[in-house]
């Protein structure tokens, strides 16, 4: 059922974006050839591994890359840049929530080793003759250099750069903006049409449009005020389908932000759509590699969710233990969850890194190629990491409160419990 987004007001201005601590890597493949790899021969960027999710491996830094990739295919693309705001990630989510979709993930991974060094998140929007434009969102989980590199590659090889603009004195407005003034007076700047899209009353947009433009030549233009998401659409297919001058009608956006976006085959659940940090890629276990294929995640049976509780129930009767799941190392995704705080989702994914960083320092050692294991203490809190036999890729996390003799004892008891029958799960 799609939702109405015509009255969902914007969050309030944020000057900085924040980051939660939690990242579900998409699993990783290996393709045939290049054209393969690069959108299955379509001028996309990036291999499609999943519905909602897309990954690109390069060898250089991110925004590098994605500039010689944007540059090879020559996409055509929107994109979201805030300013003193995080409105750009809520249109996405409104423009997939009113199909039932969901915001789709570009992670961008080092070549040879899987891990993820940003996450860019996008829709995509069919147009009237089949074809589709991406608009991507440049409020994008990455380290700060990182993130602002790729900002302004999206920019400035965006055919449409719309810069949402949130409440911000004229000082602090004409501070934000001044790195991109900066950009575009250097060559080169493809992009030549700049949208100002004001979320709160800004009587200086004009100025700031009149310097940003300059003797560039570049089209800016500020639109009315946006209170709500249908607005901002509003303007901003709007702009677009101006653009596409002759043949507009092929090439054209939906202004309504209710049938911008067919809804999937398959009506997918509710999920929220936020910036996260990075986390790498499935770590290499026992015979695994990073960048091995790996199965896509699928949900849990309802018989073998209740095998994997009842072994989790038994591992959280052990001394001290307070919280525990099972997970899945290569989706990070929890197959059994109990007890108290953490949840199900940190404990697999900070699990998941626990354990790729003691298999990397493994490697660097020479050491041996066997699943890692591990107990780690914080005065009277400890993390008990170990794979579950019989269960390759399975691993049990636990947390517990107590003495290092209390620790001793759980894992000791740890070791008498039997896991679920390897047929049967």
């Amino acid at each position: 059922m799609t939702r109405s987004h015509d009255k969902l007001p914007w969050p309030p201005p944020a000057y900085r974006s924040s980051r939660d601590p939690e990242l579900l890597s998409p699993a990783t493949q290996i393709v045939r050839d290049r054209e393969d790899y690069l959108g299955q021969g379509l001028r996309d960027i990036g291999r499609r591994i999943a519905d909602d999710q897309v990954e690109l491996f390069v060898s250089t830094d991110p925004a590098t890359a994605l500039q010689q990739q944007f540059e090879r295919q020559a996409p055509q693309f929107i994109t979201l840049h805030d300013v003193g705001t995080k409105a750009s990630l809520h249109l996405l989510g409104a423009l997939a929530g009113a199909a039932g979709a969901r915001v789709q993930r570009l992670t961008i991974r080092r070549q040879g080793h899987g891990v993820a060094l940003a996450v860019v998140q996008f829709v995509e929007v069919p147009l009237a003759d089949g074809n589709h434009v991406r608009i991507y969102s440049t409020d994008l989980n990455a380290d700060t250099q990182t993130r602002q590199a790729l900002a302004l590659v999206l920019l400035g090889r965006s055919r449409l750069g719309v810069l949402m603009v949130g409440e911000l004195p004229a000082h602090a407005l004409q501070s934000t903006l001044q790195p991109l003034q900066d950009a575009i007076a250097r060559a080169p700047w493809p992009n030549r049409d700049l949208l100002l899209l004001p979320l709160a009353a800004a009587g200086t947009l004009a100025a700031q449009a009149a310097r940003l433009g300059g003797s560039s030549g570049i089209s800016v233009r500020v639109t009315p005020l946006a209170a709500r998401p249908n607005d901002a659409w509003s303007f901003i297919s709007g702009a677009w389908n101006r653009m596409s001058g002759h043949g507009a009608a092929q090439t054209a956006l939906n202004t309504d932000i209710e049938q911008a976006l067919p809804p999937p085959p398959v009506p997918l659940p509710e999920a929220p759509t936020m910036a996260m940090d990075l986390m790498p890629a499935g770590p290499a276990l026992s015979g695994s590699r990073p960048g091995a294929p790996a199965a896509p995640a699928r949900p849990v049976a309802a018989p073998v969710a209740a095998l994997w509780a009842d072994y989790l129930q038994r591992c959280l009767a052990v001394k001290s233990a307070v919280s525990g799941c099972v997970f899945d190392l290569v989706s990070q995704r929890a197959l059994a969850h109990a007890g108290s705080t953490p949840a199900s989702e940190p404990l697999a994914a900070q699990g998941a890194l626990l354990i790729d960083a003691m298999a990397g320092a493994a490697r660097s050692l020479g050491l041996a190629g066997a699943a890692p294991q591990a107990a780690i203490s914080f005065d009277q809190q400890h993390l008990v990491l170990q794979p579950v036999r019989g269960h390759p890729g399975i691993v049990l996390h636990l947390v517990l409160h107590g003495s290092a003799n209390a620790l001793t004892l759980a894992r000791m008891q740890l070791e008498r419990l039997t896991p679920p029958p390897s047929g049967a799960v």
